[in-house]
């Protein structure tokens, strides 16, 4: 993530200082609770922090576990006090610490989980909830509470968050919160079900309750392991298939990881998805897997090529198609590698398309390719200066390539603020001289 920015630093210590006040509110309002049941606090405490060591790392920066449904039976049990104060403590896990996490960063956790479970706390107060004894609770009507109590803080939680990587990688938070926590709202149900059962049996039979639901507990951890181990997967898979084409051609070595590059910023600037940029991504990287069915000695032949092969390169596109046909997560990168060369103005390959014909998703593609191609060596000439290479994007824009992606690519990659510089800096060279 290279140097933080005075921005993200102001946020996590925004947070952490908003976290301890109003951790400092809450206790003085609720805090009778932990001094006459201090020791079970301390050992839901613990049992959180056990459940925080646990936690599994998502994509971009964030993490997640099962300690939510310990702290929600605090907030039953003990209270919105409680339950903060053990939410905060759960930042001193083995797993952070290992890591040796900075000090803003474990306060910026901190304070965001006091926040988030004090606010469900409130929540569930002024919606008719009751904390102590959870069997005390009026059914149906303790679902209301229970499940706007639950909803707050995941909402805020993952929002706190999602900003946080947000600003580190200068995204849309919604749409990262999108990407990363839209699927986790029935698991997030789930566990409020299971925290609310662990309370009913703590309050009935004490610590021996706990043990009954150590095995739920294990069941959903491993089912959000099982799906991140699934999207690493399909990263390894893409990664292998590239491998595999750098083992046969080491001229394009680099060469899509740096498209892929251009296509996310591209991406971002048009205001893609999460998701969809994740796509682009495997497309990018995949889009000259079809290679591999090319022979290395048309692929590293340092003259021109001949008519017939020419037309052997021609095919790559249909070959990477082909290659990526059968993996069901590829399938939507499936047409951005198929018509990666196709021209708007229909002189491209393989199949002529022209304008709007062409998925957008390929149209972006051909923008990204074709300015590392320009920019970078190969047998057969020398790389294009970077400038250079923008102004044959800009010449070609509207033929060979869309003009709404090249106009994007420029405006993504600082292209005209580069330039202005350099004019400036071009001015007072001229002036001294």
């Amino acid at each position: 993530m290279g140097r933080a920015s005075p921005g993200f630093q102001n946020y996590r210590l925004a947070v952490a200082l908003g976290g301890l006040f109003f951790l400092a509110f809450l206790l003085m309002r609720w805090g009778q609770a932990i001094a006459r049941d201090w020791p079970e606090v301390l050992l839901f405490a613990f049992l959180s922090i056990v459940s925080e060591s646990l936690k599994i790392n998502l994509q971009k920066s964030a993490a997640m576990s099962v300690s939510f449904l310990v702290t929600f039976s605090a907030l039953l049990l003990f209270g919105p006090a409680a339950a903060a104060l053990i939410e905060a403590v759960s930042v001193f896990n083995w797993d952070d610490l290992r890591l040796r996490l900075p000090a803003l960063t474990m306060g910026f956790n901190a304070g965001q989980l006091a926040i988030s479970m004090g606010l469900a706390g409130i929540v569930y107060l002024l919606a008719g909830g009751t904390y102590g004894n959870p069997s005390h609770l009026s059914y149906p009507f303790a679902l209301l509470p229970i499940f706007l109590a639950a909803a707050t803080f995941f909402l805020a939680n993952t929002f706190f968050v999602s900003i946080y990587v947000g600003i580190a990688e200068d995204s849309s938070p919604l749409s990262i919160w999108a990407y990363q926590y839209e699927w986790m709202v029935p698991n997030h149900l789930a566990l409020t079900v299971i925290g609310v059962v662990l309370a009913y049996l703590y309050s009935g039979t004490g610590a021996v309750g706990i043990s009954l639901l150590i095995i739920p507990l294990l069941i959903a951890r491993q089912t959000f392991q099982v799906y991140m181990k699934l999207k690493n997967a399909y990263l390894e898979t893409v990664r292998s298939l590239v491998q595999a084409l750098e083992a046969k051609d080491p001229y394009t070595r680099g060469h899509s990881e740096r498209v892929a590059e251009y296509a996310e910023k591209i991406a971002r600037y048009m205001k893609f998805s999460e998701a969809m940029i994740e796509m682009i991504r495997y497309a990018a990287l995949l889009h000259d897997v079809g290679k591999i069915g090319v022979s290395r000695k048309i692929l590293s032949k340092p003259g021109k090529l001949s008519s017939d092969e020419y037309q052997l390169i021609q095919e790559h596109p249909k070959i990477g198609a082909q290659i990526i046909h059968e993996v069901d997560f590829l399938r939507e990168p499936l047409s951005a590698v198929l018509y990666h060369h196709e021209h708007v103005d229909g002189n491209g390959y393989a199949f002529g398309l022209k304008g709007e014909e062409i998925p957008l998703m390929a149209r972006i593609l051909t923008v990204a390719d074709s300015f590392d191609a320009m920019t970078s060596a190969r047998p057969y000439r020398n790389a294009m200066s970077v400038e250079d290479a923008y102004h044959e994007l800009i010449r070609c824009s509207g033929s060979q390539f869309d003009s709404a992606t090249v106009q994007a690519f420029l405006d993504a990659t600082d292209y005209y603020q580069e330039l202005e510089s350099r004019k400036g800096a071009e001015e007072v060279v001229t002036e001294k001289t």
